[in-house]
C-alpha cells in the first residue's frame, strides 16, 4: 500500500476510524431515540447543521479509507491462496469507496 508500512500505524487507524464510525452511529442512534417524533424535517434540521456535515464527512473519509486497507489485507492474505491476481481486492475496494466516498460527499454538501 505504500502509505502506512508499519503494522502498527494500520492498527491504531483501524481503531480510529472504527471509533469515528462508532460514534457517529451512537450519535445518530441517541438523536433518534430522544427526539419527540423522527420526521422529514427533524432529519433535515438535524443533517443541514454545517458542524454535523463537517463531521459527516471526516467518517465518511475515515470508513472509505478503512475500507481500502481492509482491502489491501484481504488481498495480501488470500489472493495468492484462491488463485486471484495480485491487488484484485485493493483496487476492487478503492475503487468501490471512491464512488461512495462521491456520492456520499455529494448527497452531504
Amino acid at each position: 500500500m505504500g502509505i502506512m508500512n508499519s503494522g502498527v500505524k494500520q492498527w491504531i487507524f483501524q481503531r480510529v476510524s472504527n471509533a469515528l464510525i462508532i460514534s457517529f452511529g451512537l450519535c445518530l442512534l441517541c438523536e433518534l431515540l430522544y427526539a419527540d417524533s423522527i420526521t422529514y424535517a427533524s432529519l433535515t434540521e438535524l443533517f443541514s447543521g454545517q458542524v454535523f456535515k463537517i463531521y459527516l464527512a471526516v467518517v465518511l473519509i475515515f470508513s472509505c479509507l478503512n475500507s481500502v486497507l481492509a482491502g489491501w489485507q484481504i488481498d495480501g492474505d488470500y489472493a495468492k491462496k484462491f488463485g486471484m491476481p495480485q491487488n484484485v481486492l485493493t483496487v476492487t475496494a478503492a475503487i468501490v469507496s471512491l464512488l461512495f466516498l462521491f456520492f456520499g460527499l455529494s448527497l452531504i454538501f
